[in-house]
């Protein structure tokens, strides 16, 4: 099922949380909501979920205009942070829940009920964990229960909202490259929330970036890190350096990330370098992260080269080097970041 919002604009006494959005998600597709706290986020979800009503704008759903239906007419699936699991319930009830509660007319037999439960939480992993009750399992497999109990009822759309925030660094990773993997078995619809910028483009087949309510980019995850076409994108997806007037114009500022720049000993003659003192460096990991301060004027830099390069260069801090930007993006100096 597509989705599509159109113009869509929501309002709380005040506050604008969404500005004006427009997005398509395709059949199938799996595209992360990416933005700082306040972006808006997860009120755009909420509004295609049917928990919440735009003040204007359309929500469609393969087409058909759903703007005044509600949640349950909308048949989507809805993940929240925190699991929200009945914690009376062992994860097999809790996965079955939504199925029991149907009406009569569309509620399965209890036999169809006990093998559609069975084949869930063998998908999410927790198939000899049915008996267990919420307490007797971890922060990561409530929330397999979780997504498994939002499954159940064959949704349409599956909503999930910062679905691995509450979990450590660990298990995040863990849980999310295991989202991918069955996402590419069921191809349901998916839309993920996250401020989390490496979970969003690791996961999505295409990243909506969002900020103060407006969107500010979509595009597939190695194109909006690449070729991010405003600058609170390129700051938002990773460290940057930013570089006045070292531009091709003087409108202009100059963006570098870290892994993009060139350390020397000496200067090549033939090319524009920065001389700069070394004042920290991180060395823990395959990258390791140095910072510089420029000799200039004064202003710092940082860099991330191979721990390879920095044991054969044997930096230390206080040493002095040359630096430069191997490449670099150009932003007019009244955008802002």
């Amino acid at each position: 099922m597509s989705i599509e919002v159109r113009d869509v604009r929501k309002t709380y006494g005040k506050f604008e949380a969404v500005r004006g959005v427009s997005l398509r998600v395709q059949d199938g597709e799996l595209v992360t909501l990416l933005g700082p706290s306040g972006s808006g986020k997860t009120t755009l979800l909420r509004l295609i979920a049917g928990l919440e009503q735009p003040d204007a704008g359309q929500i469609l759903l393969d087409g058909d205009d759903a703007t005044q239906r509600s949640a349950a007419q909308r048949r989507v699936g809805f993940v929240f942070q925190h699991y929200a699991l009945f914690k009376h319930m062992t994860a097999f009830e809790n996965v079955a829940f939504g199925l029991r509660v149907q009406s009569k007319k569309e509620r399965p037999s209890n036999k169809e009920i006990r093998s559609h439960v069975h084949e869930l939480l063998k998908l999410v992993q927790l198939e000899s964990h049915a008996t267990h009750f919420p307490s007797e399992l971890s922060g990561g497999q409530r929330q397999r229960v979780a997504l498994a109990r939002a499954l159940a009822v064959k949704p349409r759309v599956l909503l999930l909202d910062e679905p691995f925030g509450a979990l450590d660094a660990k298990v995040r990773k863990e849980l999310r490259r295991w989202l991918r993997r069955l996402h590419s078995e069921i191809h349901v619809t998916t839309v993920l929330v996250t401020h989390d910028q490496e979970e969003a483009l690791e996961v999505a087949d295409r990243v909506a970036i969002l900020n103060a309510g407006r969107l500010e980019q979509v595009g597939d995850p190695q194109t909006v890190y690449d070729h991010p076409t405003t600058p609170f994108v390129f700051d938002f997806l990773g460290n940057v350096n930013i570089f006045h007037g070292r531009a091709h114009a003087p409108a202009e500022v100059g963006y570098v990330r870290p892994h993009e720049i060139e350390l020397r000993r000496s200067r090549d003659e033939d090319a524009e370098w920065m001389e700069a003192k070394i004042t920290q460096v991180y060395a823990a990991g395959p990258l390791v992260k140095i910072e510089l301060r420029r000799v200039d004027g004064g202003s710092l830099v940082q860099t991330e080269i191979a721990r390879k390069l920095w044991e054969e260069m044997s930096l230390r801090v206080g040493e002095t080097v040359f630096a430069r930007p191997l490449t670099m993006r150009f932003f007019e100096s009244g955008a802002t970041a």
